[in-house]
Protein backbone atom coordinates (compact mmCIF):
# COMPACT_ATOMS: atom_id res chain seq x y z
CA UNK A 1 0.00 0.00 0.00
CA UNK A 2 1.18 3.51 -0.87
CA UNK A 3 2.16 5.89 1.87
CA UNK A 4 -1.12 7.86 0.75
CA UNK A 5 -3.35 4.98 1.31
CA UNK A 6 -1.69 3.95 4.34
CA UNK A 7 -2.16 8.21 5.90
CA UNK A 8 -5.58 7.88 4.73
CA UNK A 9 -6.33 4.45 6.92
CA UNK A 10 -5.37 6.56 10.19
CA UNK A 11 -8.70 7.85 11.56
CA UNK A 12 -9.23 11.50 11.80
CA UNK A 13 -12.15 13.06 13.60
CA UNK A 14 -15.20 14.20 12.00
CA UNK A 15 -16.60 17.47 12.28
CA UNK A 16 -19.10 18.25 15.60
CA UNK A 17 -22.68 17.41 15.39
CA UNK A 18 -24.56 20.29 15.72
CA UNK A 19 -27.59 18.23 16.90
CA UNK A 20 -28.19 17.29 20.73
CA UNK A 21 -28.01 14.26 21.95
CA UNK A 22 -31.19 12.89 24.16
CA UNK A 23 -30.74 10.33 27.28
CA UNK A 24 -34.20 8.75 27.80
CA UNK A 25 -36.95 8.32 24.41
CA UNK A 26 -38.86 11.09 25.76
CA UNK A 27 -35.92 13.48 26.10
CA UNK A 28 -34.41 12.34 22.77
CA UNK A 29 -37.70 12.61 20.61
CA UNK A 30 -37.65 16.43 22.18
CA UNK A 31 -34.12 16.71 21.26
CA UNK A 32 -34.55 15.66 17.70
CA UNK A 33 -37.32 18.22 17.20
CA UNK A 34 -35.41 20.73 17.80
CA UNK A 35 -31.81 22.41 17.37
CA UNK A 36 -29.29 23.06 20.00
CA UNK A 37 -29.92 26.68 18.64
CA UNK A 38 -30.54 28.25 15.09
CA UNK A 39 -26.73 29.40 15.12
CA UNK A 40 -25.28 26.50 16.55
CA UNK A 41 -26.57 24.98 12.84
CA UNK A 42 -25.80 27.18 10.91
CA UNK A 43 -21.80 27.97 12.07
CA UNK A 44 -21.75 23.88 11.51
CA UNK A 45 -23.07 24.35 7.66
CA UNK A 46 -20.91 27.05 7.10
CA UNK A 47 -17.66 24.92 8.68
CA UNK A 48 -18.66 22.09 6.49
CA UNK A 49 -19.02 24.18 3.20
CA UNK A 50 -15.84 26.16 3.87
CA UNK A 51 -13.95 22.86 4.65
CA UNK A 52 -15.19 21.13 1.66
CA UNK A 53 -14.02 24.45 -0.33
CA UNK A 54 -10.82 24.35 0.99
CA UNK A 55 -9.88 20.34 0.39
CA UNK A 56 -10.99 20.60 -3.29
CA UNK A 57 -8.22 18.74 -4.90
CA UNK A 58 -6.77 17.16 -1.36
CA UNK A 59 -6.36 13.74 -0.20
CA UNK A 60 -8.01 12.37 1.74
CA UNK A 61 -6.47 12.75 4.82
CA UNK A 62 -6.54 16.26 4.30
CA UNK A 63 -10.07 16.51 4.58
CA UNK A 64 -12.79 16.44 7.41
CA UNK A 65 -16.04 14.50 6.97
CA UNK A 66 -18.75 16.98 7.53
CA UNK A 67 -21.28 16.31 9.91
CA UNK A 68 -24.12 15.74 8.12
CA UNK A 69 -22.39 12.33 6.65
CA UNK A 70 -22.53 11.09 10.30
CA UNK A 71 -25.41 9.73 11.59
CA UNK A 72 -25.14 11.03 15.43
CA UNK A 73 -24.97 8.95 18.24
CA UNK A 74 -24.54 6.01 16.15
CA UNK A 75 -20.89 5.69 14.86
CA UNK A 76 -22.37 4.95 11.02
CA UNK A 77 -21.24 7.06 7.91
CA UNK A 78 -23.20 7.08 5.15
CA UNK A 79 -21.83 8.25 1.29
CA UNK A 80 -18.34 9.62 3.25
CA UNK A 81 -15.81 7.59 1.49
CA UNK A 82 -13.50 10.55 0.26
CA UNK A 83 -12.42 10.98 3.45
CA UNK A 84 -10.87 8.60 4.62
CA UNK A 85 -11.07 6.57 8.07
CA UNK A 86 -13.43 8.25 10.15
CA UNK A 87 -12.28 8.13 13.98
CA UNK A 88 -15.16 6.77 15.60
CA UNK A 89 -17.03 5.10 12.66
CA UNK A 90 -17.85 1.26 13.09
CA UNK A 91 -19.60 1.19 9.98
CA UNK A 92 -19.71 2.79 6.36
CA UNK A 93 -23.06 2.49 4.03
CA UNK A 94 -23.15 3.39 0.75
CA UNK A 95 -26.46 4.27 -0.96
CA UNK A 96 -25.76 3.29 -4.27
CA UNK A 97 -23.20 2.99 -7.01
CA UNK A 98 -22.85 6.72 -8.28
CA UNK A 99 -19.48 8.02 -8.46
CA UNK A 100 -20.35 11.13 -6.61
CA UNK A 101 -21.51 9.15 -3.72
CA UNK A 102 -18.40 6.32 -3.74
CA UNK A 103 -15.46 8.41 -4.43
CA UNK A 104 -13.09 7.67 -2.03
CA UNK A 105 -13.71 4.23 -2.86
CA UNK A 106 -10.93 1.84 -3.79
CA UNK A 107 -9.69 -1.65 -3.85
CA UNK A 108 -7.27 0.21 -1.28
CA UNK A 109 -9.92 0.29 1.37
CA UNK A 110 -9.19 -0.71 4.62
CA UNK A 111 -10.97 1.52 7.10
CA UNK A 112 -14.14 -0.63 7.79
CA UNK A 113 -17.49 -2.71 6.69
CA UNK A 114 -19.32 -1.10 3.84
CA UNK A 115 -22.57 -2.09 3.97
CA UNK A 116 -24.65 -1.79 0.46
CA UNK A 117 -27.45 -4.18 -1.10
CA UNK A 118 -26.39 -6.64 -2.96
CA UNK A 119 -26.05 -4.68 -6.67
CA UNK A 120 -24.00 -2.01 -5.46
CA UNK A 121 -21.91 -4.33 -3.37
CA UNK A 122 -20.89 -6.51 -6.51
CA UNK A 123 -20.29 -3.38 -8.82
CA UNK A 124 -17.80 -2.37 -5.81
CA UNK A 125 -16.44 -5.21 -6.20
CA UNK A 126 -16.04 -5.80 -9.68
CA UNK A 127 -15.66 -2.16 -10.97
CA UNK A 128 -13.47 -0.84 -7.74
CA UNK A 129 -11.94 -3.97 -7.04
CA UNK A 130 -12.36 -3.26 -3.37
CA UNK A 131 -11.47 -6.93 -1.01
CA UNK A 132 -15.16 -8.84 -0.57
CA UNK A 133 -14.21 -9.00 2.81
CA UNK A 134 -15.10 -5.39 3.53
CA UNK A 135 -18.37 -5.60 1.09
CA UNK A 136 -21.40 -6.91 3.61
CA UNK A 137 -24.58 -7.13 1.24
CA UNK A 138 -27.95 -6.80 2.44
CA UNK A 139 -31.28 -7.57 1.55
CA UNK A 140 -34.02 -5.64 0.67
CA UNK A 141 -37.07 -5.24 3.60
CA UNK A 142 -34.70 -7.05 6.05
CA UNK A 143 -33.52 -5.62 9.47
CA UNK A 144 -30.18 -6.82 10.53
CA UNK A 145 -28.07 -5.60 13.52
CA UNK A 146 -24.68 -3.27 12.71
CA UNK A 147 -22.09 -4.37 14.67
CA UNK A 148 -20.40 -1.54 17.12
CA UNK A 149 -23.17 0.47 16.98
CA UNK A 150 -25.97 -0.95 19.06
CA UNK A 151 -28.20 -0.24 15.99
CA UNK A 152 -30.11 -2.05 13.28
CA UNK A 153 -31.03 -0.99 9.75
CA UNK A 154 -33.60 -1.84 7.24
CA UNK A 155 -32.82 -1.07 3.51
CA UNK A 156 -35.81 0.27 1.47
CA UNK A 157 -35.71 0.22 -2.43
CA UNK A 158 -34.89 4.20 -3.30
CA UNK A 159 -36.45 3.89 -6.66
CA UNK A 160 -33.09 5.67 -8.13
CA UNK A 161 -30.80 3.16 -10.31
CA UNK A 162 -30.61 -0.24 -9.70
CA UNK A 163 -29.47 -1.33 -6.48
CA UNK A 164 -30.23 2.14 -4.88
CA UNK A 165 -31.47 1.79 -1.35
CA UNK A 166 -32.83 4.40 1.83
CA UNK A 167 -31.76 3.12 5.10
CA UNK A 168 -33.73 3.36 8.07
CA UNK A 169 -31.52 3.32 11.40
CA UNK A 170 -33.14 2.46 14.39
CA UNK A 171 -31.50 2.38 17.85
CA UNK A 172 -32.80 2.00 21.47
CA UNK A 173 -32.59 4.74 23.71
CA UNK A 174 -32.20 4.02 27.27
CA UNK A 175 -33.51 1.03 29.29
CA UNK A 176 -36.47 -0.18 30.98
CA UNK A 177 -39.88 -1.36 29.76
CA UNK A 178 -40.97 2.01 28.75
CA UNK A 179 -37.75 2.43 26.47
CA UNK A 180 -37.73 3.92 23.36
CA UNK A 181 -36.52 4.06 20.10
CA UNK A 182 -34.42 6.53 17.73
CA UNK A 183 -35.42 6.68 14.08
CA UNK A 184 -33.38 8.10 11.67
CA UNK A 185 -33.83 7.95 7.52
CA UNK A 186 -31.02 8.33 4.97
CA UNK A 187 -32.55 8.63 1.82
CA UNK A 188 -29.25 8.93 -0.17
CA UNK A 189 -30.66 9.46 -3.89
CA UNK A 190 -34.22 8.61 -4.23
CA UNK A 191 -37.32 9.41 -5.93
CA UNK A 192 -40.02 9.63 -3.80
CA UNK A 193 -43.28 7.52 -4.74
CA UNK A 194 -46.51 6.37 -2.86
CA UNK A 195 -44.73 3.27 -2.13
CA UNK A 196 -42.16 4.47 0.36
CA UNK A 197 -44.94 6.61 2.36
CA UNK A 198 -46.96 3.78 2.48
CA UNK A 199 -44.10 1.56 3.83
CA UNK A 200 -44.58 -0.29 6.91
CA UNK A 201 -41.35 1.32 8.62
CA UNK A 202 -42.12 4.09 7.37
CA UNK A 203 -45.69 5.04 7.16
CA UNK A 204 -47.39 7.62 9.91
CA UNK A 205 -49.96 5.60 11.50
CA UNK A 206 -49.24 1.76 12.36
CA UNK A 207 -50.96 -0.90 14.59
CA UNK A 208 -49.00 -1.74 17.76
CA UNK A 209 -48.17 -5.18 17.38
CA UNK A 210 -48.47 -5.28 21.73
CA UNK A 211 -51.90 -3.59 22.34
CA UNK A 212 -53.28 -4.14 18.52
CA UNK A 213 -54.23 -0.07 19.06
CA UNK A 214 -52.75 2.39 16.36
CA UNK A 215 -50.33 4.86 17.11
CA UNK A 216 -47.86 7.09 15.63
CA UNK A 217 -44.78 5.99 13.84
CA UNK A 218 -42.41 9.20 13.90
CA UNK A 219 -38.96 9.58 12.10
CA UNK A 220 -36.49 11.77 14.59
CA UNK A 221 -34.25 12.91 11.63
CA UNK A 222 -34.40 12.51 7.54
CA UNK A 223 -31.23 13.07 5.94
CA UNK A 224 -33.25 14.29 2.30
CA UNK A 225 -31.96 13.82 -1.04
CA UNK A 226 -32.63 18.25 -2.07
CA UNK A 227 -31.21 17.97 -5.83
CA UNK A 228 -34.66 19.30 -6.93
CA UNK A 229 -35.64 21.14 -3.98
CA UNK A 230 -36.78 24.09 -5.91
CA UNK A 231 -40.25 25.37 -7.69
CA UNK A 232 -39.15 25.79 -11.02
CA UNK A 233 -38.80 21.55 -11.40
CA UNK A 234 -42.19 20.06 -10.66
CA UNK A 235 -41.19 17.55 -13.65
CA UNK A 236 -43.84 14.92 -14.35
CA UNK A 237 -44.16 11.50 -13.39
CA UNK A 238 -41.24 8.99 -14.66
CA UNK A 239 -44.22 6.85 -16.03
CA UNK A 240 -45.61 9.44 -17.96
CA UNK A 241 -41.85 10.61 -19.70
CA UNK A 242 -40.87 6.68 -20.58
CA UNK A 243 -43.95 6.33 -22.27
CA UNK A 244 -43.90 9.44 -24.00
CA UNK A 245 -40.10 8.26 -25.47
CA UNK A 246 -41.69 5.06 -26.49
CA UNK A 247 -44.64 6.24 -28.27
CA UNK A 248 -42.32 9.03 -30.07
CA UNK A 249 -40.03 5.92 -31.42
CA UNK A 250 -43.02 3.53 -32.28
CA UNK A 251 -44.76 6.54 -34.51
CA UNK A 252 -41.84 7.67 -36.44
CA UNK A 253 -41.32 7.10 -40.00
CA UNK A 254 -37.45 5.84 -40.74
CA UNK A 255 -37.18 7.87 -43.65
CA UNK A 256 -36.11 10.81 -43.43
CA UNK A 257 -37.38 12.52 -46.16
CA UNK A 258 -40.92 11.93 -44.92
CA UNK A 259 -43.24 14.24 -43.84
CA UNK A 260 -44.37 13.26 -40.69
CA UNK A 261 -45.90 15.27 -37.53
CA UNK A 262 -43.46 14.16 -35.31
CA UNK A 263 -40.81 16.50 -37.04
CA UNK A 264 -43.27 19.01 -38.07
CA UNK A 265 -44.65 19.50 -34.47
CA UNK A 266 -40.85 19.17 -32.18
CA UNK A 267 -39.66 21.35 -34.33
CA UNK A 268 -42.44 24.41 -34.41
CA UNK A 269 -41.94 23.59 -30.37
CA UNK A 270 -38.12 25.02 -30.76
CA UNK A 271 -38.49 27.36 -32.89
CA UNK A 272 -36.70 25.44 -35.91
CA UNK A 273 -37.32 26.31 -39.59
CA UNK A 274 -38.46 23.60 -41.71
CA UNK A 275 -38.75 22.33 -45.28
CA UNK A 276 -42.04 20.23 -44.97
CA UNK A 277 -43.32 21.08 -48.32
CA UNK A 278 -40.27 19.63 -49.93
CA UNK A 279 -40.81 16.25 -48.47
CA UNK A 280 -43.32 13.68 -49.00
CA UNK A 281 -46.14 11.90 -46.97
CA UNK A 282 -45.60 8.91 -45.19
CA UNK A 283 -48.12 6.40 -43.54
CA UNK A 284 -47.28 5.16 -40.06
CA UNK A 285 -48.21 2.85 -38.25
CA UNK A 286 -48.40 2.13 -34.76
CA UNK A 287 -45.00 -0.43 -35.44
CA UNK A 288 -42.94 2.22 -36.55
CA UNK A 289 -42.94 1.33 -40.30
CA UNK A 290 -44.18 2.88 -43.35
CA UNK A 291 -45.37 2.20 -46.71
CA UNK A 292 -42.31 3.45 -48.45
CA UNK A 293 -39.88 2.15 -45.78
CA UNK A 294 -39.22 -0.72 -48.01
CA UNK A 295 -35.81 0.04 -49.21
CA UNK A 296 -32.26 -1.65 -47.39
CA UNK A 297 -31.28 0.75 -44.83
CA UNK A 298 -34.73 2.15 -43.93
CA UNK A 299 -34.52 1.34 -39.78
CA UNK A 300 -34.86 4.26 -37.08
CA UNK A 301 -31.64 4.43 -34.72
CA UNK A 302 -32.62 5.24 -31.29
CA UNK A 303 -29.61 6.33 -29.31
CA UNK A 304 -30.44 6.81 -24.95
CA UNK A 305 -28.13 8.75 -23.04
CA UNK A 306 -27.53 6.99 -19.61
CA UNK A 307 -24.86 7.16 -16.57
CA UNK A 308 -22.62 4.64 -15.53
CA UNK A 309 -26.17 2.95 -14.38
CA UNK A 310 -29.13 4.81 -14.08
CA UNK A 311 -31.88 5.11 -17.07
CA UNK A 312 -32.10 1.76 -17.95
CA UNK A 313 -35.68 1.91 -17.67
CA UNK A 314 -36.49 4.08 -20.62
CA UNK A 315 -34.12 1.83 -22.83
CA UNK A 316 -36.41 -1.18 -22.57
CA UNK A 317 -39.59 0.42 -22.85
CA UNK A 318 -38.30 2.03 -26.46
CA UNK A 319 -36.35 -1.40 -27.23
CA UNK A 320 -40.03 -3.13 -26.52
CA UNK A 321 -42.05 -0.46 -28.38
CA UNK A 322 -39.94 -1.08 -31.52
CA UNK A 323 -39.31 -5.23 -30.69
CA UNK A 324 -35.38 -4.24 -30.90
CA UNK A 325 -32.44 -5.52 -28.83
CA UNK A 326 -30.47 -2.90 -26.99
CA UNK A 327 -27.00 -2.60 -28.10
CA UNK A 328 -24.03 -1.76 -25.51
CA UNK A 329 -20.16 -1.68 -25.23
CA UNK A 330 -18.29 -4.13 -23.39
CA UNK A 331 -17.43 -2.51 -20.72
CA UNK A 332 -21.51 -1.59 -20.34
CA UNK A 333 -22.70 -5.13 -21.17
CA UNK A 334 -20.56 -5.97 -18.09
CA UNK A 335 -21.96 -3.54 -15.91
CA UNK A 336 -25.35 -4.01 -16.97
CA UNK A 337 -24.90 -8.18 -16.30
CA UNK A 338 -24.12 -7.04 -12.69
CA UNK A 339 -27.22 -5.39 -12.29
CA UNK A 340 -29.89 -8.40 -11.81
CA UNK A 341 -32.67 -7.57 -14.26
CA UNK A 342 -33.56 -10.45 -16.28
CA UNK A 343 -35.65 -8.70 -18.96
CA UNK A 344 -32.93 -6.03 -19.28
CA UNK A 345 -30.42 -8.75 -19.62
CA UNK A 346 -32.57 -10.98 -22.37
CA UNK A 347 -32.41 -7.57 -24.81
CA UNK A 348 -28.98 -7.05 -24.44
CA UNK A 349 -26.80 -7.37 -27.21
CA UNK A 350 -22.99 -6.89 -28.38
CA UNK A 351 -24.28 -5.82 -32.24
CA UNK A 352 -24.69 -2.86 -33.03
CA UNK A 353 -26.40 -3.16 -36.72
CA UNK A 354 -29.02 -5.92 -34.86
CA UNK A 355 -30.23 -3.26 -32.17
CA UNK A 356 -32.44 -0.05 -32.86
CA UNK A 357 -31.74 1.07 -29.66
CA UNK A 358 -28.04 1.75 -28.60
CA UNK A 359 -26.90 2.63 -24.72
CA UNK A 360 -24.22 5.68 -24.94
CA UNK A 361 -23.17 7.90 -22.11
CA UNK A 362 -25.32 11.22 -21.76
CA UNK A 363 -22.64 13.66 -22.33
CA UNK A 364 -22.29 12.18 -25.31
CA UNK A 365 -25.62 12.96 -26.78
CA UNK A 366 -25.89 15.88 -29.06
CA UNK A 367 -27.45 16.80 -32.33
CA UNK A 368 -24.58 17.22 -33.73
CA UNK A 369 -22.38 13.69 -32.30
CA UNK A 370 -25.93 12.10 -33.63
CA UNK A 371 -25.44 13.46 -36.86
CA UNK A 372 -21.58 11.42 -37.14
CA UNK A 373 -23.10 8.35 -35.25
CA UNK A 374 -25.48 7.91 -37.69
CA UNK A 375 -23.10 7.88 -40.55
CA UNK A 376 -20.56 5.59 -38.37
CA UNK A 377 -23.94 3.08 -38.79
CA UNK A 378 -24.76 3.98 -42.62
CA UNK A 379 -26.09 1.74 -44.47
CA UNK A 380 -28.07 0.21 -41.76
CA UNK A 381 -29.64 3.10 -40.36
CA UNK A 382 -31.89 5.72 -42.22
CA UNK A 383 -32.60 8.30 -39.08
CA UNK A 384 -31.06 8.57 -35.97
CA UNK A 385 -33.06 9.71 -32.83
CA UNK A 386 -31.71 10.99 -29.35
CA UNK A 387 -32.42 11.23 -25.72
CA UNK A 388 -31.12 12.97 -22.65
CA UNK A 389 -33.02 12.11 -19.77
CA UNK A 390 -32.34 14.13 -16.99
CA UNK A 391 -34.91 16.38 -14.65
CA UNK A 392 -32.45 20.16 -15.52
CA UNK A 393 -33.98 20.20 -19.13
CA UNK A 394 -37.54 20.24 -17.74
CA UNK A 395 -39.30 23.76 -18.67
CA UNK A 396 -42.23 24.86 -17.34
CA UNK A 397 -45.73 25.29 -19.24
CA UNK A 398 -47.88 26.78 -16.68
CA UNK A 399 -47.34 29.90 -18.05
CA UNK A 400 -45.58 31.26 -14.58
CA UNK A 401 -42.25 30.32 -14.34
CA UNK A 402 -41.13 29.72 -10.61
CA UNK A 403 -37.73 30.33 -9.72
CA UNK A 404 -35.53 29.20 -6.78
CA UNK A 405 -35.99 32.70 -5.44
CA UNK A 406 -39.58 32.04 -4.96
CA UNK A 407 -40.97 32.80 -1.30
CA UNK A 408 -42.09 29.95 0.05
CA UNK A 409 -45.26 31.89 1.52
CA UNK A 410 -46.00 33.37 -1.83
CA UNK A 411 -47.90 29.56 -2.98
CA UNK A 412 -51.18 28.50 -1.11
CA UNK A 413 -50.05 24.91 -0.35
CA UNK A 414 -52.92 23.82 -2.15
CA UNK A 415 -52.00 24.97 -5.21
CA UNK A 416 -48.70 22.82 -4.93
CA UNK A 417 -50.95 19.81 -3.88
CA UNK A 418 -53.38 19.79 -6.52
CA UNK A 419 -52.68 23.00 -8.91
CA UNK A 420 -52.49 21.56 -12.51
CA UNK A 421 -48.90 23.55 -13.05
CA UNK A 422 -47.54 21.94 -9.98
CA UNK A 423 -48.54 18.30 -11.05
CA UNK A 424 -47.43 18.37 -14.64
CA UNK A 425 -48.75 15.92 -17.52
CA UNK A 426 -46.46 15.00 -20.39
CA UNK A 427 -46.90 12.89 -23.86
CA UNK A 428 -45.16 12.51 -27.06
CA UNK A 429 -46.15 15.33 -28.72
CA UNK A 430 -44.93 18.15 -25.78
CA UNK A 431 -41.07 16.15 -27.02
CA UNK A 432 -39.14 19.04 -28.67
CA UNK A 433 -36.18 18.96 -30.61
CA UNK A 434 -32.78 20.64 -29.10
CA UNK A 435 -31.28 23.26 -31.52
CA UNK A 436 -29.19 21.64 -33.95
CA UNK A 437 -31.38 18.74 -34.84
CA UNK A 438 -32.39 18.07 -38.21
CA UNK A 439 -35.25 15.28 -39.62
CA UNK A 440 -32.11 12.77 -39.82
CA UNK A 441 -30.74 13.23 -36.71
CA UNK A 442 -33.14 14.44 -33.48
CA UNK A 443 -32.06 15.54 -30.26
CA UNK A 444 -34.08 15.39 -27.35
CA UNK A 445 -34.26 16.72 -23.58
CA UNK A 446 -36.44 14.61 -21.52
CA UNK A 447 -37.85 15.54 -18.36
CA UNK A 448 -36.81 11.99 -16.69
CA UNK A 449 -35.22 12.31 -13.19
CA UNK A 450 -34.31 9.85 -11.09
CA UNK A 451 -34.67 11.91 -8.38
CA UNK A 452 -37.74 13.47 -6.24
CA UNK A 453 -39.49 16.77 -7.91
CA UNK A 454 -39.78 19.55 -6.27
CA UNK A 455 -43.77 18.37 -5.50
CA UNK A 456 -42.64 14.68 -5.11
CA UNK A 457 -40.68 16.03 -1.81
CA UNK A 458 -43.49 17.99 -0.47
CA UNK A 459 -45.60 14.84 -0.33
CA UNK A 460 -42.87 13.28 1.05
CA UNK A 461 -42.03 15.47 3.70
CA UNK A 462 -46.09 15.92 4.12
CA UNK A 463 -47.12 12.20 4.30
CA UNK A 464 -44.88 11.15 6.98
CA UNK A 465 -44.14 12.23 10.83
CA UNK A 466 -40.96 13.40 10.17
CA UNK A 467 -39.58 15.71 13.09
CA UNK A 468 -36.09 17.31 11.45
CA UNK A 469 -34.95 17.37 7.52
CA UNK A 470 -31.52 17.25 6.94
CA UNK A 471 -30.59 18.58 3.53
CA UNK A 472 -27.81 16.71 1.79
CA UNK A 473 -27.14 18.26 -1.83
CA UNK A 474 -26.65 21.64 -2.42
CA UNK A 475 -25.99 22.43 1.01
CA UNK A 476 -22.24 24.54 -0.11
CA UNK A 477 -23.71 28.43 0.09
CA UNK A 478 -25.83 29.90 2.27
CA UNK A 479 -28.13 31.26 0.09
CA UNK A 480 -28.98 27.35 -0.84
CA UNK A 481 -29.05 25.93 2.74
CA UNK A 482 -31.78 28.92 3.45
CA UNK A 483 -34.08 28.54 0.46
CA UNK A 484 -34.57 24.84 1.34
CA UNK A 485 -34.68 25.59 4.73
CA UNK A 486 -37.70 28.14 3.76
CA UNK A 487 -39.89 25.50 1.73
CA UNK A 488 -38.82 22.48 4.34
CA UNK A 489 -40.31 24.96 7.73
CA UNK A 490 -43.13 25.65 5.43
CA UNK A 491 -44.12 22.09 4.52
CA UNK A 492 -43.62 21.09 8.04
CA UNK A 493 -45.55 23.87 9.69
CA UNK A 494 -48.71 23.28 6.92
CA UNK A 495 -48.65 19.52 8.02
CA UNK A 496 -49.05 20.85 11.54
CA UNK A 497 -51.73 23.43 10.76
CA UNK A 498 -53.41 20.99 8.05
CA UNK A 499 -52.78 17.69 9.07
CA UNK A 500 -51.06 14.94 6.92
CA UNK A 501 -51.36 14.29 3.40
CA UNK A 502 -52.34 10.96 2.00
CA UNK A 503 -51.12 10.44 -1.29
CA UNK A 504 -54.28 9.05 -3.65
CA UNK A 505 -52.87 6.93 -6.92
CA UNK A 506 -54.96 6.89 -10.17
CA UNK A 507 -57.15 3.70 -10.98
CA UNK A 508 -57.09 3.04 -7.22
CA UNK A 509 -58.46 6.13 -5.18
CA UNK A 510 -61.95 6.52 -5.97
CA UNK A 511 -62.70 4.12 -8.10
CA UNK A 512 -65.61 2.97 -5.55
CA UNK A 513 -67.75 5.82 -6.53
CA UNK A 514 -66.73 7.42 -2.84
CA UNK A 515 -65.67 10.98 -2.66
CA UNK A 516 -62.28 12.00 -2.21
CA UNK A 517 -61.75 14.29 0.14
CA UNK A 518 -58.46 16.42 -0.88
CA UNK A 519 -56.17 17.92 1.83
CA UNK A 520 -57.11 21.54 2.33
CA UNK A 521 -55.36 22.75 5.20
CA UNK A 522 -58.26 22.56 7.60
CA UNK A 523 -57.23 22.32 11.24
CA UNK A 524 -55.16 19.40 11.51
CA UNK A 525 -58.01 16.71 9.64
CA UNK A 526 -55.60 15.91 6.30
CA UNK A 527 -56.94 15.12 3.26
CA UNK A 528 -55.42 13.36 0.03
CA UNK A 529 -53.54 14.52 -3.10
CA UNK A 530 -53.31 13.11 -6.23
CA UNK A 531 -49.32 11.23 -6.42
Amino acid sequence: MSKRFARAAVPRPAQANPFEQGGTAKESRSAFSKLMSNNAEDSAWATAAAAEHASRGRPAYERTCPFYKIIPGFNICVDAFRYGAVKGCEAYFLSHFHSDHYIGLTGNWRHGPIYCSKVTGSLVKQQLRTASKWVVELEFDKSYDVPGTGATVTMIPANHCPGSSLFLFQKPLGAGPKVGTRRILHCGDFRACPEHVGHPLLKPDVVDSITGKWRQQAIHMCYLDTTYLNPRYSFPPQEEVIKACADLCASMSPDPDCKDDIWEHSAQASGIQTMSKYFHSSKVDQGGKTSNSKKLGQRLLVVCGTYSIGKERICIAIAKALNSKIFVSPGKMKICKQLRDPELTALLTSSPVEAQVHMQSLMEIRAETLKDYLTSYKPHFSRIVGFRPSGWTFRPGNGKVMGANTPPSSIPMQHILHGKGWRTRFGYKDLAAQRGSTKEAMCFGVPYSEHSSFRELAMFVMSLRIEKVIPTVNVGSEQSRKRMKGWIDRWMAERKRGGLVRPLIEGVDGEDGKVVELWEGKTAQGGGAWW
